[in-house]
């Protein structure tokens, strides 16, 4: 496999502190990636520096081949990098369908002489929409995709956070960052729910996935490969059981005996 992404000597200081020490990685494309280690080891501060939320203070991003450092956001979308949040950042008010689509403004006409006076093409651009939305609703849960035209703030967590993947799934992204899916949610919602993502990455051998997240069980039943951070270095790398047998990284979890 390729690689699809890599950073070379990524660092990013907020004031005094350093979130991101030159930091080197590469990712895969075809994998599992888990991203792991301590409360503030720098692991959301690299995923928003590799969407471009944050510009860092020095190295690189390179996604297929192409410096995105200086990229905005919407650009980087663009591309087909997309992402979740560890806090929900879905609208309450509008309906599952509506939140969905929200992550694939990309691919709509915003068009006024489509929208407005080409009813039939906007008609047709909408029912293809919605076939789509429901058809991913329905992998992950079939009783989700019955309730497509809900508002989400009817929802339970574990399918808010089901929406919030597909609208991060429906772009068609080749890579996708999942951050902390875990929040909020019990230990069976997360095998669950860490179950249907895993399944859309089973019927696409080239899905891209790295994810954040402290439950290790989680990690070690989902990923190919980790990578551990502790204060914004890698600290090591390799498969789980590797990972987890590391001393250091044993030390970085746990702290040392007194």
């Amino acid at each position: 496999m390729s690689v699809l992404l890599s950073c070379t000597g990524l660092t990013m200081r907020f004031g005094g502190l350093t979130a991101l020490d030159s930091l080197d990685m590469a990712v895969e494309e075809g994998d599992v990636l888990g991203l792991v280690g301590p409360n503030g080891s720098g692991k959301t501060t690299f995923f928003n520096v590799a969407t471009g939320i944050y510009r860092p203070s020095s190295g690189k991003v390179l996604f297929q081949d192409e410096d995105i450092t200086a990229k905005s956001p919407q650009e980087i979308y663009r591309m087909g990098i997309a992402r979740t949040f560890q806090r929900s950042r879905l609208c309450l008010d509008l309906t599952v369908f509506d939140n969905i689509m929200i992550g694939n403004h990309k691919n709509l006409d915003f068009g006024i002489i489509h929208n407005l006076f080409k009813r039939r093409s906007f008609m047709a651009e909408y029912e293809d929409n919605l076939e789509k939305a429901r058809s991913m609703l329905h992998a992950l849960n079939p009783a989700l995709a019955k309730r497509i035209h809900q508002p989400v703030g009817l929802l339970n967590m574990i399918d808010r956070r089901r929406v919030e993947v597909c609208r991060a799934l429906v772009s068609k992204p080749k890579l996708l960052f999942l951050d902390e899916p875990s929040a909020g949610m019990t230990h069976d919602e997360t095998r669950r729910l860490m179950d249907e993502v895993l399944a859309f990455s089973r019927a696409d051998e080239k899905f891209t996935l790295v994810l954040i997240e402290h439950e290790m069980e989680v990690i070690r039943r989902t990923t190919n490969r980790c990578i551990v951070l502790n204060f914004g270095r890698k600290l090591c790398e390799g498969d789980y059981e590797s990972v987890t047998a590391d001393p250091f990284v044993q030390e970085a979890y746990l702290g040392t005996d007194l």
